[in-house]
């Protein structure tokens, strides 16, 4: 007989009723198709799920557990005790578990932690002076039973109801007027001894003729509260005396808050969505600032084997159970930190996570999980067992409502946030994967699966050369005098004629495929002013000199990339106001970037960078620039920041958080690409991947994180085949060593890039530019000539081909699988390796075909 789940648990601070009329009223639409950004599921989420099927009524138990939703490849299973879920994956068997099964028997965790590792949400909210406090699903809402399940036919939702029953400080007045306190608690109470006792915990201000109340420990609120409820105070009284109250409502010992939780499958995924504005918070002034989702699920205990993959970089890998418990948890921010948050200090630089992706292998069987929604105020937390309790974790954090600090005086400072929080979907799909596909390569092609199932991603042309990518710097400005009189100048680093030359020396070397990137090249210089109308400085050259470097590019099969910075202003004029057009911290404070001291970590105050752009007004400066892009357009551009920052903007009257921030992006990337179809970025977040077909300063490592210090190259798995593109310049790697990043090239199948300079680099002698004299390209054309034709000789046979498979077969030693079977072998190694009865010699590779 088929069983049905009926609703459960009823909520006992809000009604249903009131919930779904929150989240048919309250909900976001998108404000244009362009807002369908990259990795949204807002879409998929109002689509029925594929091969979705009634329950089987012989479903196979999992005790204390029943079997709510089924596809052809997955069934969910939800317990109606404790809310937690279980997804079985049909064809192996695998059971994957939204909390540990076993964490009664943990010996290490405290009794709170045994629920928090129960638990399927964790809230952290704001305190009314701006301090953080902590809810999980478990504790703070399955406890007291104060949840429901609701079964729809293709979802289940859990309405989650944080806080506890209890009446606490929220039910007592921060203060009241003499009069009241008098007549409606001592004149209530006959007995003197609890007189006494409401008079211990209130002080009387005489000149203001009120009654304060005193900081009063947990333990003393619930007879306190007995105590206002034995004289007759109401509801209606505490509102008459917090109106009254200067500082208005007083501060809830049990704050509450209501979240639904809806589960979904997806053929064989599984799709966890939480509406953010559908959230109650339910007792101001507390506010939700984080909300983590499933940070439990797939939780992997001491006995198991496997490994955690990060987005960190070009992905890492943290083994479990390492032992490691001396470093770090590891906290990424997807597309790294929000510009728009105050950072005073930077001590260390990490890699940023270009990916909203994280998963697990464990025991032979792994999950990956894309964040479909919320991923720009997402951050991933991730730890082994040990450390608090017996468990390997990773799970997805958003922040909700940004918080920062403001410095009132030397000594004082504030904790403030923007008024309006995050409320549009968070969303995470779990896809899970059996096999030789349980590994982070059988993830990066899932992924990639998923980009071209969802985004059109379409393989490359299999013919040709592989790109070769040079950056060239045209002008820049320098100080100058004249009879004692000091004055501003452009001096030329490359002119147009001197790229042509360049281009021509590089095809007689038999390097074709040329893309340049050509930085300086309008508004005085590489640092150039505000993008809003574009002058060509004219000291590099002619338009016919610039018509005539683009068309010999074109012929050598390349073309030309004039690059743009839309997001860092470096000036004010020309049409930008930072009172205006600049985004703002927190504090309201234009965002001013600085550049930071090596040897102290400090800014330093003395070399500003840049303005951050408010993405507000991103969409009028992208629309005029592109009003007078058009003669000098070769149908390229090369976007300098737009694919590798993104910030917030809390401007008082105009408030973007990350996510709305990066929906601007997006559409204007999308109105970009109608104007120049061959489209170039740096650093290449996910959402722009779309849109473009070259990705430069890709990372080709992770951050080495102690607990996660295996890096792999998943960003290059993914993109490989589908979008061109190659990591730092050779130049400017760390050891310049062109032998070791041929060999990167090779086992990443990254491109090879070099960022040059074409005069004497001399000429930057009394510039800021001094970071340039590494880019001499007459030093490096040679060595850069010999490393592409290595390079390209083993890359163009597999243009258009995806990398199936990466793996390390000894310290040093790595095999790239390319699609059609083409395996590449590299050693790191100072020495000889061995690899499958293969001699590889030191530094050096073998490709077998």
């Amino acid at each position: 007989m088929k069983r049905h789940l009926p609703a459960i648990r009823p909520l006992l601070m809000l009604p249903v009723i009131v919930l779904a009329a929150l989240a048919a009223g309250c909900s976001p639409e998108p404000a244009d198709p362009a807002s369908a950004v990259p990795l949204d599921g807002r879409q998929a989420a109002a689509e029925e799920s594929r091969d979705a099927m009634p329950v089987s009524p012989d479903a196979e138990p999992i005790p204390g557990m029943e079997a709510v939703l089924e596809s052809k490849q997955l069934r969910l299973y939800i317990s109606r005790t404790t809310a937690e879920i279980a997804v079985l994956h049909k064809a192996s068997g695998t059971i994957w578990r939204s909390n540990p099964e076993d964490r009664e028997s943990d010996s290490l965790a405290t009794p709170n932690l045994k629920g928090r590792l129960g638990a399927q949400l964790a809230l952290t909210y704001l305190t009314h002076n701006g301090q953080t406090k902590e809810y999980d699903s478990f504790n703070d809402s399955v406890r007291y039973n104060q949840f429901e399940i609701k079964r729809g036919e293709q979802e289940v939702t859990v309405t989650f109801q944080f806080g506890s029953p209890e009446k606490g400080l929220e039910s007592i007045p921060a203060q009241m007027s003499k009069e009241r306190f008098e007549d409606k608690l001592l004149g209530a109470l006959a007995d003197q001894k609890d007189k006494d006792a409401v008079i211990s915990r209130f002080k009387l201000d005489d000149k203001a003729g009120v009654y304060v109340r005193r900081e009063i420990p947990n333990s003393a609120v619930k007879r306190l509260v007995e105590l206002f409820e034995k004289a007759g105070y109401t509801a209606e009284d505490l509102a008459i005396d917090n109106a009254d109250a200067a500082g208005g409502e007083g501060a809830a010992a049990n704050p509450k808050f209501t979240v639904p939780l809806t589960y979904r499958l997806d053929g064989g995924e599984l799709v966890a969505t939480v509406d953010a504005s559908a959230i109650v918070e339910g007792t101001p002034p507390f506010r939700l600032y984080s909300l983590g989702l499933l940070n439990n699920f797939g939780a992997a205990g001491k006995a198991d084997s496997g490994y955690i993959f990060l987005p960190d970089g070009s992905g890492a890998l943290m083994e479990l159970n390492s032992g490691k418990n001396w470093a770090q948890p590891i906290v990424i921010p997807i597309y790294g930190d929000d510009g728009a948050i105050a950072v005073d200090e930077k001590i260390s630089q990490f890699e940023t996570s270009r990916m909203p992706v994280f998963g697990m292998r464990k025991n032979g069987s792994a999950f990956l999980a894309v964040i479909e929604e919320g991923d720009a105020m997402a951050r991933l937390t991730a730890d082994i067992a040990g450390r608090l309790h017996d468990y390997n974790t990773v799970g997805a954090q958003f922040t909700l409502l940004p918080r920062d600090t403001v410095r009132l005086s030397q000594n004082e400072a504030m904790i403030k946030t923007p008024k309006n929080g995050y409320k549009g979907l968070l969303s995470i799909r779990y896809a899970f994967l059996e096999g030789e596909n349980a590994d982070y390569s059988g993830m990066a092609s899932y992924y990639r699966g998923y980009l071209e199932k969802k985004h059109g991603f379409v393989p490359l042309s299999p013919e040709g050369d592989s790109p070769f990518y040079v950056e060239l710097a045209g002008g820049v400005p320098k100080q100058r005098s004249f009879l004692g009189v000091p004055y501003e100048t452009l001096v030329p680093l490359s002119t147009y004629r001197q790229a042509v030359e360049l281009v021509e020396k590089l095809n007689a070397g038999q390097v074709r495929n040329v893309r340049l990137k050509y930085s300086g090249w309008f508004n005085n210089g590489v640092r150039h002013q505000f993008p809003d109308d574009i002058k060509r400085d004219g000291k590099l050259g002619s338009q016919q000199e610039w018509e005539a470097l683009a068309n010999r590019l074109k012929e050598g099969g390349g073309a030309l990339y004039p690059d743009v910075a839309f997001m860092r202003v470096y000036r004010s004029g020309n049409g930008f106001r930072p009172s205006a057009d600049a985004a703002q911290l927190i504090s309201r404070r234009f965002v001013k970037v600085y550049e930071f001291l090596e040897a102290t970590y400090q800014k330093d105050y003395r070399r500003f960078s840049h303005y951050l752009l408010s993405p507000s007004a991103l969409g009028d400066t992208v629309a005029r620039f592109l009003g007078d892009y058009g003669k000098y357009n070769p149908g390229t551009l090369s976007l300098r920041d737009l694919g590798g920052e993104l910030y917030s903007d809390f401007r008082l009257r105009g408030e973007v958080l990350r996510e709305e921030a990066k929906r601007i992006v997006v559409r204007e990337a999308a109105r970009i690409r109608e104007a120049a179809p061959d489209l170039m970025i740096s650093g290449g977040n996910a959402y722009l991947l779309p849109y473009v077909r070259h990705v430069l300063d890709v990372p080709l490592t992770g951050s080495g994180y102690k607990l996660a210090m295996e890096s792999v190259p998943f960003y290059q798995m993914v993109l490989h085949g589908y979008i061109d593109y190659a990591g730092k310049p050779y130049n400017l790697a760390e050891d310049q060593d062109t032998r070791i990043n041929v060999l990167k090239s090779l086992e990443t199948g990254s491109s090879v890039y070099y960022s040059w300079i074409l005069e004497d680099p001399a000429i930057l002698k009394n510039t800021r530019y001094n970071d340039l004299y590494a880019h001499n390209g007459e030093m490096w054309l040679d060595e850069a000539v010999e490393a592409y034709r290595e390079v390209n000789g083993v890359l163009k046979k597999v243009r258009g081909k995806p990398i199936v498979r990466h793996e390390k077969l000894a310290e040093g030693v790595f095999r790239t699988t390319y699609g059609g079977g083409l395996k590449v072998t590299v050693n790191y190694n100072g020495k000889s390796a061995n690899a499958d009865g293969a001699v590889i010699g030191p530094r050096d590779y073998v490709v077998e075909e």
